[in-house]
């Protein structure tokens, strides 16, 4: 009987000491200070990321890119959206190709470091068993209030993922480590490419994850493919004009807008 009743106390002050989640929002300095992303993490697991033109929402478990088309606006998943472009690639022909090298790499706990006013545990993504390879260092905070941060800053890492699955037939090693780091709670500092700069608590409205017109892949592949026709169309009547014939095969009007910076191995 005692011991049960022990047990059950310690649960409690367990349960009681434990930090849930919160509504947080976050702003990153990225790229040495070039732009600023705005993450914005919701107590239940929804989260945003807005950097420039590109905004990703994570919601009831999906990630989603948000695509701006003039005046009209867009979502697609990113299973949806990495397919529709795997579609039109291979429609076109185009195959994935082998990457030319992808060494084994391995997170390894380096240290500890205080950013903004948060600290956190440093991670050096590196070569396996080559700690002088080229290698980026991330911090990562472990407080369980921030832990939703974790979600919005791996969409990145996963569009970027999933992006190169569309080139190459796998994922570079060094990519998916940087992923389960990342995984690892919130993120202060990303190599260069992101720097946190504030952490404010404080309730995000729902609305803030309201999602436009979702498309599915085959309603997005027939937008892609349709921007495509528009654009060379425009660029013949603009070569009609001047006397001069339009490219051929001239890229069609991006999907999605430019990545938010990146951090690359060789980013310490």
């Amino acid at each position: 009987m005692i011991r049960k009743t022990v047990t059950i106390a310690a649960l409690a002050l367990v349960a009681a000491c434990s930090k849930a989640p919160e509504d947080v929002t976050a702003t990153y300095a990225a790229a040495g200070g070039r732009g600023t992303i705005t993450v914005k993490a919701a107590a239940n697991g929804d989260a945003k990321v807005e950097a420039g033109p590109q905004t990703l929402i994570h919601k009831g478990g999906t990630d989603y890119v948000v695509i701006t088309d003039g005046n009209d606006k867009f979502a697609a998943s990113f299973a949806d959206f990495v397919g529709a472009t795997q579609d039109i690639a291979k429609a076109k022909g185009m195959k994935p190709q082998a990457l030319p090298q992808d060494p084994d790499y391995e997170a390894v706990q380096v240290g500890e470091e205080k950013v903004g006013d948060q600290k956190g545990t440093i991670w050096s993504v590196q070569p396996k068993g080559n700690p002088q390879g080229d290698s980026i260092r991330i911090v990562v905070s472990d407080d369980s209030r921030l832990k939703n941060i974790a979600t919005a800053i791996s969409m990145q890492t996963k569009l970027t993922g999933a992006r190169m699955a569309t080139v190459f037939t796998s994922v570079p090693k060094a990519e998916k480590v940087l992923e389960d780091v990342i995984a690892k709670g919130a993120v202060l500092r990303l190599g260069e490419a992101l720097t946190l700069q504030s952490v404010k608590p404080g309730a995000i409205p729902a609305s803030e994850f309201a999602l436009p017109n979702v498309l599915d892949r085959a309603a997005l592949r027939k937008r892609i493919e349709d921007q495509a026709n528009k654009a060379l169309e425009a660029a013949k009547a603009a070569g009609d004009k001047t006397g001069a014939a339009p490219a051929e095969g001239a890229p069609a009007a991006p999907a999605a807008p430019a990545p938010a910076p990146e951090a690359t191995p060789a980013a310490k």
